[in-house]
């Protein structure tokens, strides 16, 4: 065989190749896209993807609730309250004070520490209107107070904000009896970087020790104190109601271990005075 017929023939032999494997290539890609089923089934999937999910109505938190209303008057204008209650009692801090329930005998929305009968947790979105008009709006949580809190004027202008965490003001400092943090010994309410709201202490049984009002990092209003064994009454302690007002403080009323009146101030003050 010539030279010349040598390289015809290789180079024959070379294109021959090439398109053989550009023919494999191309049959590759085809059986890996596998035909009109694969793409169906893309595209199905695809849709299905995309496809918007139902929200599942009247559910918060994983509970099912119902919806709630509540209609009153506010001197000449109606007060409405529409809220989402569950029917069940589930309580999820044992030292909450402040447990939001919906009054169901009275048709109104009460606050209580202690089950009461026909009586259902609020749990969801929670707005009060005055008409038309907005004038506080948040969320619950197995009846407390959970997450962002507004309350607004009659003309729409924010007048108080508030972020809880399962009834208790975001920024709040709590304090333990052991090192695990257990035992709740106090929790001191604050907002805006100062004390503002209700103080809580406890025993170390968990009863009750005392509770009172912040404002402005003053004690304010009265203050109660109770007994260790049995989370009765022991005194109650008088505070100015305004916060600026520097005058002394004193014990109004004082009772025993078994509940029994042992001091009262107004009751002494006429006696001496007589």
């Amino acid at each position: 065989m010539s030279i010349i017929n040598r390289y015809i023939f290789i180079i024959t032999l070379l294109f021959w190749n090439t398109n053989a494997y550009s023919q494999n290539i191309f049959q590759l890609n085809t059986d890996t896209i596998n035909s009109k089923d694969l793409l169906f089934q893309f595209a199905e999937d695809t849709l299905l993807q995309t496809k918007k999910k139902k929200k599942k109505k009247k559910i918060y938190f994983g509970e099912k609730t119902k919806k709630g209303f509540i209609k009153s008057a506010s001197g000449r204008n109606n007060l409405y309250e529409n809220f989402h209650y569950i029917n069940k009692y589930i309580l999820k801090d044992q030292y909450a004070q402040e447990i939001y329930l919906y009054d169901k005998k009275k048709k109104k929305i009460v606050k209580s520490k202690k089950r009461i009968d026909e009586s259902y947790m609020l749990h969801g979105p929670y707005i009060k209107r005055i008409d038309d008009q907005t004038i506080e709006e948040g969320f619950f949580y197995f009846g407390l107070k959970h997450g962002r809190w507004v309350r607004l004027n009659r003309s729409d202008i924010l007048q108080d904000k508030e972020t809880y965490f399962m009834g208790w003001l975001n920024e709040s400092i709590r304090f333990f009896w052991d090192p695990k943090k257990e035992n709740l010994k106090e929790i001191i309410p604050i907002k805006y970087g100062e004390k503002n709201g209700m103080y809580y202490a406890f025993h170390l049984n968990g009863n009750l020790a005392a509770k009172g009002e912040y404002q402005f990092n003053n004690k304010i209003g009265v203050w109660i104190e109770y007994h260790s064994k049995n989370g009765k009454k022991k005194r109650e302690i008088k505070y100015n109601k305004d916060p600026y007002n520097k005058n002394k403080t004193y014990i109004s009323r004082e009772w025993n271990l078994n509940g029994k009146l042992i001091y009262d101030r107004d009751l002494f003050l006429k006696k001496i005075n007589k």
